[in-house]
């Protein structure tokens, strides 16, 4: 797992590396800028024209070196766009240099209005080096206005450590560039993982300029980076047969969507479950039951649910399904909650009635998560994963997880696995193609096959997260784009690879 910090913490290792590791101030901006450049050159050519944006701060300053390296690797068609009151003692000396060099410069907050409409013309990069990670509101406006004219210029954009007026206490809804690259120092930053404002880095590349690992190794995880790109599960043993393999019970399926339950049905022996029974209604009775002889089928009717091993509700399932909700709580079985299982859950939690149960996985993607903030803690849902900051939206995931004592599974182009009194583990799949219907049903079957099985709601949360995007990139591979029914067919690949 790679780290995932607040701001705070890397400014306080700059500080530290300074006064308890005596590096010189200077000597951090030149390391930092050198290897800034050193990951960014292979992107250019030789013809290209570099625009700067150096604000007075230190990220400025390090955009000043990377300038630099850049004059001296033969690149002449720059600019430096320079901006601020307050100019730090670093960034002071950088300017000082770069003058010397004879760089061409312009001044942004004195410069007139067809100065500042040309800047981008004909770039083919702009360097992002207005503030740092020590912004603690939205920019001002002359620069948001600096930021939205470099945002539509047709060049690519670097950002410097991250993007200008990202944060963990800005709100993501607030003015930012849009990076395609950004070159981050020390350990990632948290701010950079939030459903929004991960779109607007781009590739992010972590580099260390100078800071000793023994200050390094002090900084406190806020969450946490899965770097695995493969599950990994035990094998099964050789004398495994289909009851000791898990047997599912899927409550789901109406009339109004079919398709959920027998998706998420299938989806359970592709990932190990020896058998599966679908409670659906009766009027997808016939329906459901034709679907695949290997599913059992039935309606519910109050039957004894002990020889479950585990349960999955929620696909398709409709409205009204609160007293059926309770009644699976009730048998203290483990619970995948997904789709209408969680309105169902957050309508109940909205009245005040909240169930004991069982182990629990709940599947919310960013729309049902707000079901959930709205009924649990109201006066937080209107600015979830819209107009919310990075830190907040962290932690509003984490008091869900510890309130309703569960593990969460929550579904954007990131997934988030957050459990109670743990860290929070992102996984980024970097895989739109999955983005299509059904793939969260997919993702539920998954799910509840491997709770039958191993019983660790943590577990199996992040294994079979890493199966569905490992499945959706072998599908991706052999066909491109896809439904999810050609999704399912690789689960079962992509699980027998996890096996160790």
């Amino acid at each position: 797992m790679k780290r995932l910090v607040r701001s705070i913490e890397v400014a306080d290792i700059d500080a530290k590396a300074q006064s308890v590791a005596k590096i010189p101030a200077l000597c951090l901006m030149e390391s930092a800028g050198l290897q800034i450049y050193q990951k960014w050159k292979s992107q250019l050519g030789t013809s290209d024209r570099l625009v700067f944006l150096c604000g007075g701060g230190n990220n400025g300053g390090d955009a000043l070196v990377v300038a630099r390296y850049a004059y001296n690797d033969g690149f002449r068609n720059m600019l430096l766009v320079c901006t601020g009151s307050r100019i730090s003692p670093s960034c002071e000396v950088q300017r000082s240099i770069t003058k010397a060099y004879k760089i061409p410069r312009l001044d942004w907050d004195t410069a007139n209005e067809t100065d500042r409409h040309a800047l981008f013309e004909d770039a083919s990069w702009i360097v992002d080096g207005l503030v740092g990670t020590g912004l603690q509101g939205p920019l001002k406006e002359s620069l948001q206005d600096l930021v939205v004219q470099a945002n539509e210029s047709a060049a690519n954009r670097l950002a410097i450590d991250i993007p200008s007026a990202i944060g963990d206490d800005v709100p993501v809804s607030s003015v930012h560039i849009h990076a395609d690259m950004t070159v981050t120092m020390g350990h990632e930053k948290l701010a950079m993982y939030h459903p929004v404002s991960r779109a607007c880095c781009g590739r992010i590349v972590l580099v260390n300029p100078s800071f000793p690992s023994f200050l390094l190794d002090q900084c406190r995880t806020s969450a946490e980076l899965c770097e695995r790109v493969s599950a990994s599960l035990p094998l099964l043993a050789e004398n495994e047969y289909k009851n000791s393999r898990g047997h599912v019970a899927i409550f789901g399926g109406s009339s109004q969507y079919s398709g959920a339950a027998r998706l998420s049905s299938r989806t359970a022996f592709a990932s190990r479950a020896g058998l599966v029974t679908l409670f659906c209604d009766k009027d997808v009775y016939l329906v459901a039951s034709s679907e695949s002889p290997s599913v059992m089928v039935h309606v519910y009717a109050g039957q004894s649910l002990d020889r479950f091993d585990a349960i999955l509700a929620g696909p398709g399932w409709g409205e009204g399904r609160e007293f059926l909700l309770e009644t699976l709580f009730a048998s203290q079985l483990p619970i995948v909650l997904d789709a209408d299982g969680i309105k169902a859950y957050a309508s109940l939690l909205k009245e005040k009635r909240q169930p004991s149960h069982g182990p629990l996985i709940l599947t919310p993607h960013i729309g049902e998560l707000r079901l959930l903030v709205q009924a649990l803690f109201p006066e937080d849902a209107k600015n979830v994963a819209k107009s919310d900051t990075p830190f907040s939206f962290f932690k509003i995931m984490e008091r869900i997880a510890t309130h309703l004592d569960a593990t969460l599974v929550v579904k954007s182009q990131l997934v988030y696995v957050v459990s109670p009194g743990k860290q929070t583990v992102v996984v980024e799949g970097n895989n739109p193609s999955l983005g299509v219907a059904g793939s969260g049903d997919v993702l539920a079957g998954i799910l509840v096959a491997l709770l039958a099985k191993l019983q660790n709601c943590e577990q199996v949360a992040l294994e079979g997260t890493l199966i569905h995007q490992r499945a959706g990139s072998l599908t991706a591979a052999q066909f491109g784009y896809y439904d999810s029914e050609t999704l399912i067919s690789f689960v079962g690949r992509a699980t027998q690879e996890a096996e160790r």
